[in-house]
């Protein structure tokens, strides 16, 4: 793995070879670029150029004060893949939680660039924004994220799913999760945000898992035949909690360009 500033972005990647595929990781809300450490380590690392990006204001990666709403920073992405793709031909986009929102805008904006697009357990109805709607409840960003912290941290005491997603936590700005809560909230609104994945051009995949996945986008993604793929027993972090299977799968799917991992 070695490390890239792009445009203010933090990025871990592998050795870029120029005749070879990216794939671009985005995390979701409060989360960050560690949610895809095993992507190093996964037969996709020798097959692809990697990117794992640190969104603005979390991770590694600082705030970014002229780009503050979650749109704003899927048009700076937008910008910096297309400037370090310039010698590639297609890319990839895997997304995770209310990072597929910034996942689906970049593909819109990149539609002739892109080969594939992954959504993991991306918002597709306002359901899905159990966590991401909690700073509307706080009066400050600094209370939100003392509070969520604790909510966090009690949660990984007893389910091991959440101990790295605490840590991220821990990294992530005030400000960039309140920013993230409030500016997502027109994009969920009427399941908005499903419409437009639904309504993405060329190959595309929602990825879920019977653990977490609320009903609402259950009946969404049956409703209007979402080409999906279900994991039983897995929860919302497929690249942590099915780690082997999950990049075995996604390699095989990006080079067979189908809209189906079986």
């Amino acid at each position: 793995m070695q490390i890239k500033i792009l445009d203010t972005l933090f990025v871990r990647h592998n050795v870029v070879d120029q005749s070879k595929q990216s794939i671009w990781f985005l995390h979701g809300f409060a989360d960050s670029g560690l949610a895809y450490k095993e992507v190093f380590e996964s037969s996709i690392n020798g097959h692809f150029n990697i990117y794992v990006v640190d969104l603005p204001g979390f991770g590694v990666s600082p705030l970014n004060p002229t780009c503050i709403g979650i749109k704003q920073q899927a048009e700076l992405l937008s910008k910096v893949i297309l400037k370090e793709t310039s010698q590639q031909d297609k890319v990839n986009i895997i997304a995770h939680s209310l990072g597929a929102l910034i996942g689906t805008w970049v593909c819109q904006t990149l539609t002739n660039k892109i080969n594939c697009y992954v959504s993991i357990e991306g918002n597709l109805t306002e359901a899905d924004s159990y966590f991401s709607s909690k700073p509307l409840k706080f009066d400050t960003a600094q209370e939100f994220a003392t509070s969520f912290q604790k909510e966090i941290f009690e949660i990984a005491k007893k389910d091991d799913r959440f101990k790295r997603y605490y840590s991220s936590i821990r990294f992530a700005n005030p400000e960039a999760m309140r920013n993230w809560g409030f500016s997502s909230q027109e994009h969920i609104k009427g399941n908005k945000c499903g419409y437009e994945f639904k309504d993405l051009p060329g190959k595309k995949l929602y990825i879920w898992g019977d653990v977490d996945t609320p009903e609402e986008t259950r009946d969404f993604i049956k409703t209007h035949e979402i080409p999906h793929q279900m994991y039983p027993g897995i929860g919302h972090w497929h690249m942590i909690e099915n780690a082997g299977e999950f990049y075995s799968d996604i390699n095989r799917i990006i080079k067979t360009g189908r809209n189906s991992m079986r």
